[in-house]
């Protein structure tokens, strides 16, 4: 033991000196979070406040008057003498916002108190021109409606027989782990991963290109007390960049402004001490399973640029697990409790959102585990061949 603890010591202190591997485990994640989240959230405020109060260029097909009245003209601008045809490749060449037909014998019905037809073609791609039209057309028709009530000398609750009250009783944790569950865990697991990647580049074949390894063998310690040295920095590493973008989360939650009180209190639960907990139990084995898997297939690199073309294809491996537990309809059940990677995922989910079964849970943490040892097993196997090393 106390000669692991003394190559952990040397190799930790090698990779703190490795720039590209602070930069990567450290301050990236450490600033990922905040930046985004805040980046995002002025971006998206930016871009609806734009769209709000964008002048829309709108055509008017066979339009009647008190329809037309609707339209603020500082906020339309109606636009004359556009048939269907026309208006549809103006709308796609984008010189028109949207166009509004009303039917030939739409006054007939309205006033023979029937339904009228209009149509309304647009672009789903142009934010908001959907949303600020259908309001319009909505208080247009409820102009109708209000005077059909009158004319027929009804009441609105005998048009409206149904007074439908919706109560979402679903805790604010439950609903927000439902929005941000699947995000959360694949930022971690990415950063979790290139922070184990960089410092198994460096350790294991820069050390070969630099023919250090050499020296390290004829040390007196056994292969593997040498490897598991480097295999605990590199999972270090990796858990180090996971926590960094953790507590990115936590003080972009703290400080980032105009956060409705209800979100900034749920969003302060989720990330609790019982959040980190659970997390970082998951998070230490999986770090584990990164750095002996990672170590066991750069062992048998000649160079630095070789393992980088050997570990690239990998992520894309941990990215897949990760996106698809982005997907709806994706739980944490017994088929999906022992697929790595999307386990943590979906396990993660599911401590977001307060709804995690303790046995699920266990079995997640049990198959981390095994996937930890196995992979340190593969790793000396490969470290043990000598052609692999020298």
């Amino acid at each position: 033991m106390k000669t692991i603890l003394t190559v952990f010591k040397k190799e930790l202190l090698d990779t703190l000196r490795d720039r590209r591997t602070l930069l990567t485990a450290i301050v990236m994640p450490a600033l990922l979070m905040p930046v985004l989240m805040y980046g995002l959230s002025q971006l998206t405020a930016s871009i609806m406040e734009k769209e709000e109060n964008k002048k829309l260029k709108v055509a008017l097909m066979d339009a009647p008057a008190d329809f037309r009245s609707k339209l603020d003209t500082a906020k339309f601008e109606i636009i004359p003498g556009i048939d269907k045809e026309m208006g549809r490749d103006q709308i796609l060449a984008d010189s028109l916002d949207a166009l509004i037909g009303f039917h030939s014998k739409y006054n007939e019905r309205i006033n023979d108190l029937k339904s009228g037809k209009v149509e309304m073609w647009f672009k789903s791609t142009n934010i908001m021109v959907k949303g600020r039209l259908t309001d319009i057309i909505d208080d247009y028709e409820k102009g109708i409606l209000d005077s059909r009530i009158v004319d027929l000398e009804l009441t609105k609750d005998a048009i409206d027989p149904i007074n439908l009250i919706r109560y979402d009783i679903a805790p604010k944790n439950e609903q927000i782990g439902q929005m941000v569950g699947g995000f959360l865990p694949y930022i971690f697991i990415i950063f979790c991963f290139m922070g184990c990647m960089y410092p198994a580049l460096d350790l294991i074949t820069g050390e070969k290109e630099r023919g250090t390894i050499e020296t390290l063998l004829t040390v007196p310690a056994s292969k593997f007390n040498i490897l598991l040295g480097k295999v605990l920095t590199i999972a270090l590493v990796g858990l180090s960049a996971a926590l960094m973008t953790i507590l990115g989360l936590v003080a972009a939650v703290k400080f980032l402004p105009d956060l409705p009180e209800d979100i900034l209190e749920a969003m302060t639960n989720i990330v609790g001490i019982e959040f980190i907990l659970l997390l970082f139990a998951m998070l230490i084995p999986m770090a584990i399973f990164f750095a002996g898997i990672i170590s066991a297939m750069v062992v048998k690199a000649k160079s630095f640029k070789e393992a980088q073309s050997i570990v690239t294809p990998m992520s894309f491996l941990i990215i897949i697990p990760a996106v698809i537990a982005l997907l709806p309809g994706i739980e944490l059940d017994w088929t999906t409790v022992f697929i790595p990677i999307l386990n943590v995922a979906l396990a993660t989910k599911e401590i977001v959102a307060g709804t995690i079964q303790p046995i699920h849970y266990i079995v997640v943490l049990v198959s981390l585990i095994i996937l930890a040892l196995v992979s340190v097993g593969l790793s000396y196997k490969q470290f043990s061949k000598e052609g692999m090393v020298l």
